[in-house]
């Protein structure tokens, strides 16, 4: 009888992570590797030049499988340094919101997204938001949400959790005014008015039943959509939509690209995924078939 080939597995770890156990952590991923027909290397994320030897080590030894102990935010950024590489990643969800993982449907439970990767055959390829040479998700946006990203405190995020970026919204509101937007978009250029900007790429928000746009992970295409006003009011209606109704009457739909470059005329912060990670000008492209996930 063959003997069954062996799963070899090079987990990176964010023990920064908003909903990071240390302890427990580590005595699954000790109890996963010490499983028979189980092997694999365990990175803990620093920085990211660390991160990325480490990774260019991983692949020039022959690992295939990747898995991130994380957010959404660190498992962009590993998807990045992998893109075109060859490999599958899995996702053990310890972050604030975990919307990708929600997306792909892996257990939120470290334990369980570990009995999946152990377990499971499936893979599920999706498509990417790209800054230049950075990867990302779920959206990418600028206006209030970008400006509350900057305000977000790591150690509200570690106490607070979600409601944390509550928290940063309302110190953010006095920044949420009305501009004057120009758009590319796939090479057509448009002004629009307002407040808030976003690209697109999963539709969805915090959970997959709450829907931001008709965006798909797998669709070859991003949705770039608006908030006009920036009040108080308006950002409310803006939360109905996204939680409560069906029909829009906030958000509005501005078109389906390629590509889009968002200016302003003046530096404004861009979020990506969670993150900080620009200032308008930013042009952001769809990457399909960027990268493909374990899934149960």
């Amino acid at each position: 009888m063959s003997r069954q080939k062996e799963k070899r597995f090079f987990f990176v770890v964010n023990p920064r992570s908003g909903n990071y156990r240390e302890r427990a952590i580590r005595e699954q991923l000790a109890e996963f590797l010490s499983a028979e027909g189980v092997s694999g290397e365990v990175h803990y994320f620093v920085d990211g030049e660390t991160l990325r030897q480490s990774l260019g080590r991983a692949i020039d030894e022959g690992f295939k499988s990747f898995v991130v102990v994380g957010g959404d935010g660190i498992v962009a950024l590993v998807a990045s340094h992998l893109k075109d590489k060859g490999v599958q990643m899995g996702i053990v969800p310890t972050g604030t919101s975990n919307m990708l993982a929600q997306l792909l449907g892996i257990p939120l439970s470290s334990r369980k997204a570990l009995g999946a990767l152990s377990s499971s055959t499936r893979t599920k390829t999706i498509d990417a938001l790209a800054i230049g040479r950075r990867l990302f998700f779920m959206n990418v946006s600028v206006g209030l949400s970008s400006y509350s990203i900057q305000e977000l405190r790591t150690e509200e995020k570690s106490l607070f959790k979600r409601a944390a970026y509550v928290l940063a919204v309302l110190r953010s509101m006095r920044k949420a005014v009305t501009r004057t937007f120009y758009l590319e978009i796939d090479g057509k250029r448009r002004q629009v008015e307002a407040a808030e900007l976003f690209v697109d790429n999963a539709g969805a928000l915090g959970t997959p039943r709450y829907r931001l746009s008709d965006a798909r992970l797998d669709d070859g295409k991003l949705e770039v959509c608006l908030v006009h006003k920036g009040t108080p009011a308006e950002f409310i209606s803006a939360m109905l939509d996204v939680f409560v109704r069906k029909n829009k009457r906030a958000i509005h739909w501005i078109g389906s690209a390629g590509q889009v470059t968002v200016d302003c005329g003046q530096p404004l912060p861009v979020q990506a995924d969670g993150d900080f990670v620009a200032e308008t000008p930013v042009t952001v492209e769809v990457v399909p078939a960027a990268a493909t996930f374990i899934v149960p």
